[in-house]
C-alpha cells in the first residue's frame, strides 16, 4: 500500500501501517467483551449474594478494560503524520502533537543496529509513549508515535525541545517530502499539544476533583457489594429508615433495601455529569457538586446499615 494517502494543496498525510496493532487492540477489547457477557449470562440466575456481586464487578471491571483497549485500537487505526509547509501535525486519537516547521533541526533514518527502547502504551505493531534509543547520535529520549516492528522502520525528528519518533511507511520518501517542506517553510504557529473537546477537559489535570470523584465512585461500588452480602442474610421483611437516625420508619419487603445502593448510584452519576459540566467554567461549583456526591454516598452508606441492623 502507497503511504501517500492525500497529496495536494500543499499538504501530504501519512499514515504508518496500521493493521497488526489495530487488530491486537481491537481482538483485546472482544475477548474482554466476550468475558464480560459469560460472567453476565452466568451470573444472572444466582440469589442475590456477594459472589453475584463479584460476577457483576467483574464483568463491569471487563467492560471498561475492553473500553481502554478499544480506545487505544482507534489511536492506532486514527494515526497519522500530515506535513505542510508550517510543520508537521502528529494525529493520535482525540489529540494532535503540532512541530513547528522552523523546530525541526534533523531528520534521522531508523537503523537495525539502533537499540530501542519503549515504556508506555504498546503491543506488537503499536507504541505511545516515552522511551530511548541507543546509536543515534544526538538522541536518547523520545517521544514515541509509532506502529513499527524494527528499527530501520522508525525516523526519528529532532525539535529543541523533543525527538519525535513516527513509522512512516515509506520512511525515505517521509523525509525527503519534510525536507521539501522545510525548504518553503511558513511558520504560522509554534509547536505545540491540540486537544479537542474531550482530550481538553479540564478533569484530565484536576487531581483533587479525581480524586473526590473516585472516592465517591469507590463508596458506592463498595455499598453495593455491603447490601449484596448481607442480602441472604435478612429475613424476609426488614425496617426502612431514611433519612438515616429521621423518623420516617417503614416495614419493606427485603428487596426494598436494594434500593438504597441505586438511588445512590443515581445520585452519584447526576452529579458527576454535573461537576463535568461545570468545571469549564467555574471549578468551585464541579468540587461543591463531588463533594455532595461523596457525602450523599456515606448518607446512603449510613441508611444502608441501620437498614441491617434494624433488620
Amino acid at each position: 500500500m502507497h503511504p501517500l494517502l492525500l497529496k495536494g494543496q500543499g499538504l501530504t498525510v501519512v499514515r504508518p501501517y496500521r493493521i497488526p496493532g489495530t487488530a491486537v487492540g481491537a481482538g483485546a477489547a472482544g475477548f474482554a467483551l466476550i468475558l464480560a457477557a459469560a460472567l453476565i449470562v452466568t451470573a444472572v440466575d444466582w440469589p442475590i449474594s456477594f459472589p453475584q456481586f463479584l460476577a457483576y464487578f467483574g464483568a463491569g471491571a471487563l467492560v471498561l478494560i475492553a473500553g481502554f483497549f478499544a480506545f487505544w485500537a482507534y489511536g492506532c487505526f486514527t494515526l497519522n503524520y500530515a506535513m505542510d509547509r508550517s510543520g508537521l501535525t502528529i494525529g493520535w486519537g482525540l489529540m494532535k502533537h503540532f512541530i513547528s516547521i522552523d523546530a525541526i533541526q534533523k531528520l534521522t533514518l531508523g537503523r537495525a543496529e539502533h537499540r530501542v527502547s519503549v515504556k508506555g502504551l504498546g503491543w506488537w505493531g503499536y507504541h505511545i509513549g516515552h522511551g530511548s534509543v541507543a546509536g543515534v547520535e544526538g538522541v536518547s529520549h523520545v517521544l514515541f508515535f509509532s506502529t513499527h516492528r524494527s528499527a530501520e522502520e522508525l525516523v526519528y525528528i529532532q525539535t529543541p525541545s523533543t525527538v519525535y519518533a513516527v513509522s512512516p511507511m515509506d520512511p525515505v520518501r517521509f523525509i525527503a517530502d519534510a525536507q521539501r517542506f522545510q525548504q518553503g517553510g511558513k511558520p504560522t504557529r509554534e509547536s505545540g499539544v491540540e486537544r479537542d473537546v474531550i482530550s481538553g477537559h479540564p478533569i484530565w489535570a484536576d487531581r483533587t476533583a479525581q480524586a473526590v470523584g473516585a472516592a465517591a465512585i469507590v463508596l458506592n461500588i463498595l455499598l453495593w457489594g455491603f447490601i449484596f452480602a448481607v442480602y441472604p442474610e435478612l429475613g424476609q421483611t426488614i425496617t426502612i429508615e431514611f433519612p438515616p437516625l429521621g423518623d420516617i420508619i417503614n416495614r419493606e419487603s427485603r428487596s426494598e433495601i436494594l434500593k438504597i445502593p441505586a438511588t445512590a448510584t443515581v445520585i452519584l452519576v447526576v452529579n458527576l455529569l454535573a461537576g463535568l459540566g461545570f468545571q469549564w467554567r467555574e471549578r468551585a461549583a464541579t468540587y461543591l457538586l463531588l463533594s455532595g456526591a461523596l457525602f450523599f454516598q456515606a448518607l446512603f452508606w449510613l441508611g444502608a446499615v441501620i437498614a441491617v441492623l434494624n433488620a
